[in-house]
């Protein structure tokens, strides 16, 4: 009897999403039965950004993927253990759009996190990907066809390449979403139409995004809160998240600055640009030492403009698979733009792993059971963490009479400090092992 010839799989993207697919394809052992190539517009594989959060859902899969042992080493001394029976993390909460702030809220997060550089976890994960990957580097997506043979790829240095399987974790400016919807719409993927139809929009909010050594702070304010602790300096309509990666010896920290009236709409200018203090640091002028210590220590940074993406129908087709931020991209309010990438490729995969040790390739059952788990999950995460930034910033309905510096009474902070702490419990309050089993029950 002859060998079945194994179905190609075609990930486009090597960032956290399309990696951690990497890896647990490889967990799962599927050589015997699938080609896997990964295709990166990049000239090497490199994470833009700084600092990012890893809560519990996504350590759960971490765990599962045997990754956790690699996580330990770059956790600071405070942080707690990982797993589901960690005490875990603490988070501060202060009001820091005045001269002398103050903290109004702890927050305990059960289950664990791990803070780390988006370079460290890139490392853990490629450690992780079987030699039975391919990575392809400089291969920027232009388009894809579909046909009874499968799909090509095409890509702007006039390459392409074929698949059965294709898995868009190409990111907010997806290709590959681009195309989905425009087939799905009848419309001709190279039109202006289609491209504005997939295009994000921005949210209104302005972040800048920094490192620095904690020795400088040290130096400066030795009991510096954001040295030991994960800590949000709350003012209206904007905040400053800080808190320690790297074994605790850099700071990370993430200044945002919100204008609720440009919401939904089209971004004008870049993305992503450098920047100088000059450009945000007066947005802060009169907030508290601690935010100003950050503030003015701050180097290397760059703006970066919050999108997102209009709710999508459906993350698949028949063989056409969206994850991610292609999927779903959302705010950062509740640190988990990326723990839902990593739930999306941990579901596909083991999908496809019980689709193929069954004996089948019909992909649609996969299809079937992706969307209608991840897409309502993922979707509870874009509004909470939207509805999260709007209670952080002092913007929910009850602060309307609240301006910038102005006070408020200690009553009123505890009770959105019981809202925040409601609010995370998003990425906490069930297991994404229940998830997944549900999903392959569909099968």
């Amino acid at each position: 009897m002859s060998t079945p010839q194994k179905l190609r799989l075609a990930i486009v993207g090597g960032g956290i999403g399309g990696l951690t697919l990497a890896v647990a394809l490889s967990h799962l052992n599927l050589d015997e039965f699938l080609q896997v190539d990964i295709y990166e517009s990049a000239f090497k594989l490199n994470q833009v950004g700084a600092g990012i959060g890893v809560l519990a859902r996504a350590m759960e899969i971490v765990e599962d993927l045997g990754m956790a042992g690699d996580f330990e080493p770059l956790m600071t001394p405070v942080e707690s253990p990982l797993g589901a029976q960690s005490p875990g993390s603490r988070f501060y909460f202060r009001k820091s759009d005045e001269r002398n702030g103050f903290p109004f809220f702890d927050m305990i997060m059960p289950g664990g996190s791990a803070m780390c550089h988006r370079a460290d976890l890139q490392a853990i994960l490629l450690s992780h990907v079987s030699s039975f990957i391919k990575c392809h580097l400089n291969r920027r997506l232009v388009n894809y066809k579909e046909s009874k043979e499968g799909i090509e790829l095409e890509f702007k240095n006039g390459e392409t390449a074929s698949c059965d399987i294709l898995v868009g974790a190409d990111g907010i400016n997806s290709v590959v979403r681009k195309v989905f919807l425009a087939n799905k719409q009848g419309l001709d993927s190279s039109s202006e139409e289609a491209a504005m139809n997939s295009a994000p929009v921005w949210s209104g909010i302005s972040v800048y995004r920094g490192l620095i050594d904690s020795e400088v702070i040290r130096r400066e304010l030795p009991n510096h809160t954001a040295l030991s602790s994960p800590t949000l300096y709350c003012g209206k309509n904007k905040h400053i998240v800080a808190f320690p990666i790297s074994q605790g010896k850099i700071i990370n920290i993430v200044p945002f600055v919100t204008d609720l009236e440009k919401e939904g709409s089209r971004l004008h200018g870049p993305a992503t640009e450098e920047a100088n203090l000059q450009d945000f640091a007066h947005f802060y002028a009169g907030w508290e030492d601690e935010a100003q210590c950050l503030i003015k220590n701050m180097s290397n940074v760059s703006r970066w403009a919050i999108q997102t993406v209009k709710p999508l129908d459906t993350h698949s087709t028949d063989r056409v698979f969206l994850l991610g931020d292609a999927a779903h991209a959302m705010t950062p309010h509740l640190g988990s733009g990326a723990g839902q990438a990593i739930e999306d490729a941990y579901v596909f995969a083991n999908l496809l792993d019980k689709l193929l040790r069954q004996g089948s390739r019909d992909i649609q059952r996969i299809s079937n059971a992706y969307t209608a788990i991840r897409r309502p999950i993922a979707r509870s995460f874009v509004d909470a963490s939207r509805d999260q930034g709007i209670r952080l910033e002092f913007n929910a309905p009850e602060f309307d009479d609240i301006k910038e510096g102005d006070a408020i009474a200690p009553e009123r902070l505890r009770e959105l400090g019981k809202s925040l702490e409601k609010g995370f419990e998003l990425p906490r309050k069930c297991s994404v092992r229940d998830d997944l089993q549900r999903a392959l029950d569909m099968l």
